[in-house]
């Protein structure tokens, strides 16, 4: 059996990977936006994986994304942006849906909406806070997908098979 340190970093590893291509392979370029999945992923993370491993595959998965794609000027907001986005979540319960993980939804979203939000007047003066609409529908379509994950992974009890002696 591999020691709890160990299973962590694979996780993480994993984690890192599925936010990657979720964000960098699945997403829609539309209407001065871009559209992904990648951060139900990293919500998802944040359930079954320790504080600091979640953020780490969360972070890195989304810069990498950033980092390989016509975007990479938004890396580094990334990195910190997803980084606080799974430390929204807890990992403690046997279940997904939990109280605490369906609050740190809209935690997560605001997280995701003023950090982007910040970002964009940095880089573009207050003019790019007019990219702020897709955001609204990047959080609402990521809450969507993770509650239907969570529900779907807590009937089968995933998370407590895969992840609970974590």
């Amino acid at each position: 059996m591999l020691n709890r340190k160990i299973k962590n970093i694979i996780y993480t590893a994993v984690f890192a990977a599925i936010v990657f291509v979720a964000i960098r392979f699945l997403g829609i370029a539309a209407g001065g936006g871009y559209y992904h999945i990648g951060d139900a992923f990293i919500y998802l993370a944040g359930v079954c994986l320790p504080f600091p491993y979640a953020s780490i595959a969360g972070a890195l998965g989304g810069s990498l994304a950033n980092l390989t794609s016509p975007a990479a000027v938004f890396a580094l907001p990334t990195f910190i942006i997803k980084a606080c986005v799974a430390g929204c979540f807890t990992n403690k319960t046997a279940k997904i849906l939990c109280v605490r993980n369906i609050t740190a939804i809209l935690a997560a979203s605001v997280i995701t909406i003023a950090g982007y939000g910040i970002t964009y007047i940095i880089l573009f003066g207050w003019g790019g806070l007019a990219n702020s609409y897709g955001d609204f529908a990047q959080v609402i379509l990521n809450a969507v997908i993770f509650a239907a994950m969570g529900a779907a992974f807590d009937k089968i009890n995933l998370r407590r098979r895969l992840f609970y002696e974590l």
